[in-house]
């Protein structure tokens, strides 16, 4: 993992971080809150040796002290010690639960030992120390002195007195908070890293690549027409550059074969399939090209909300011979962009769509136009898209971007591998336009925003440079009124 996706990881994940760091800020103070109180009290002991008349017994004193404190460190949570604290301050527990609130504790080469007691009570804290250490002093005399009867070589002596602490020694709410932070956080990098880790979804570029193998003919980022409603809508800006630079990668991929009818299909529902047909048509008729746009979507037909004509007649009818293709299509926009919708809902659709019916009516559809784009179903849930592969001359798949697993994309292309489908390529949309997955190479908006898509009054088709003059008449009209105005307001003025 290098630091590039270590950086992806934090960018796409950065919130679900900071939730688990605070919700473990939150625990380590709601803990705190509820934990009791404890008090600590300290004391301490000297060791040293009496008896001493000459430097050479006072150094072998020193070193016989040194050796022997370790000693009475253990013997402080010894029931020999503890047993007369309890008795003397009338403790309700034994011996072995009293050393758990004691510790006895010395550094290293010195003749002090600290003496703590830890309890709920302050008064109480102080009172077992100053216990433990006056049971011991008694102790270590007993247990040190002669058989001779004279008086023990070491000395223990209290060097001060335990006093009841004024402040709780825990919780320490500040370390708590820390703590509750640092583990909070480290656990949202784990599961921010096993996220990353399972998630498949495709997301960018590299995601496609490695899902198939198929050519990436282009990148279509996902606008707020897209993202308010489920119906296919027409892209303006960035999104009319990128459909003409598809429209340019799919002249390029036809050099060699024949591609006058292009299926547009998806994985699964919601990769904007519908979208990109009829934005990719819409940019093929402004190139002078004559197109026409078939909804062969049987079972949610999308087209003639979005463009609102007539849904009543299309596809299904012509296919049925309840009315006539030149009835049935409908003409849209400035362009030489013609439409057939679905027409009513049949209950056959994958049958209706394999049918001789709709091979001949591609066929006629190619002798009247230069290009037939069909929004068909997506690939994985009916076969509807690999039925049309029979009468078409080949495929785009269209990827949306966190829509779909790597998974299902390289079985949506296997499945059109096996029924030798032309997959010319893929494209991939909806990218997003902010955050951690977003493309800037598609989001740029070179020159002016084209004009909006107009239907032609007299309902004829309309070149590129028809509407390249009408706009430069316009615009030379509009200037020719302004100067006008101006040299009128001068004359009155005057």
């Amino acid at each position: 993992m290098d630091m590039r996706e270590q950086i992806l990881i934090l960018r796409r994940n950065w919130m679900l971080i900071v939730s688990f760091a605070l919700i473990g800020v939150i625990t380590a103070g709601v803990m705190s809150v509820l934990m009791q109180k404890t008090y600590t009290a300290t004391s301490s002991l000297f060791v040293s040796t009496q008896n001493v008349e000459t430097s050479a017994e006072l150094q072998q004193g020193s070193v016989f002290a040194l050796a022997r404190v370790q000693s009475y460190v253990d013997l402080a949570s010894k029931p020999q010690v503890l047993d007369p604290v309890i008795e003397g301050l009338d403790l309700d527990m034994s011996a072995q639960e009293l050393a758990t609130k004691v510790k006895a504790s010395t550094s290293r080469n010195t003749v002090i030992i600290d003496i703590e007691a830890v309890d709920s009570s302050p008064e109480r804290a102080a009172d077992i120390a100053n216990g433990v250490v006056a049971n011991l002093i008694s102790s270590v005399a007993d247990l040190e002195r002669p058989t001779n009867g004279l008086p023990s070589p070491v000395r223990l002596s209290s060097v001060d007195t335990a006093q009841p602490p004024t402040t709780a020694s825990s919780p320490q709410t500040s370390l708590n908070l820390m703590l509750g932070l640092l583990y909070g956080l480290a656990l949202g990098l784990v599961v921010a890293i096993l996220r990353h880790v399972l998630d498949r979804h495709v997301r960018s570029e590299a995601d496609v690549r490695k899902s198939t193998a198929l050519p990436l003919l282009g990148g279509i980022a996902e606008s707020q027409g897209q993202r308010s409603t489920s119906r296919p809508v027409v892209l303006g800006g960035s999104g009319t550059d990128a459909f003409r630079q598809l429209r340019t990668n799919l002249e390029f991929a036809a050099v060699s074969q024949q591609m006058k009818s292009l299926v547009v299909t998806s994985s699964q529902a919601g990769e904007g399939k519908s979208t990109v047909a009829l934005n990719l048509a819409l940019s093929i008729a402004q190139s002078g090209q004559k197109v026409i746009l078939v909804d062969a979507d049987l079972r949610l037909p999308s087209v003639a909300a979005a463009t609102g004509l007539e849904g009543s007649v299309g596809l299904t009818t012509v296919l049925i011979g309840r009315s006539t293709l030149a009835d049935a299509t409908q003409h849209w926009g400035s362009g030489g962009l013609s439409v057939l919708t679905s027409g009513p809902l049949p209950p056959n659709p994958t049958e209706l769509l394999g049918s001789q019916a709709m091979q001949d009516l591609i066929a006629t559809l190619e002798t009247e136009y230069d290009t037939i784009i069909v929004d068909a179903p997506p690939v994985l849930p009916v076969a509807d898209a690999a039925i049309l592969t029979r009468s078409t001359d080949s495929i785009l798949l269209v990827v949306g971007a966190t829509r779909v697993s790597q998974h299902n994309l390289s079985k949506a292309v296997e499945q059109l591998s096996l029924v030798n489908a032309n997959v010319v390529g893929v494209v991939l949309n909806r990218i997003p336009r902010s955050g951690p997955d977003a493309n800037s190479a598609y989001l740029a908006d070179y020159g002016v925003t084209p004009l909006p898509v107009l239907a032609d009054i007299d309902g004829g088709p309309a070149s590129p440079v028809a509407e390249a003059e009408a706009a430069i008449i316009r615009d030379s009209e509009s200037n020719r009124w302004e100067k006008g105005q101006t040299v009128r307001s001068g004359v009155r003025s005057s």
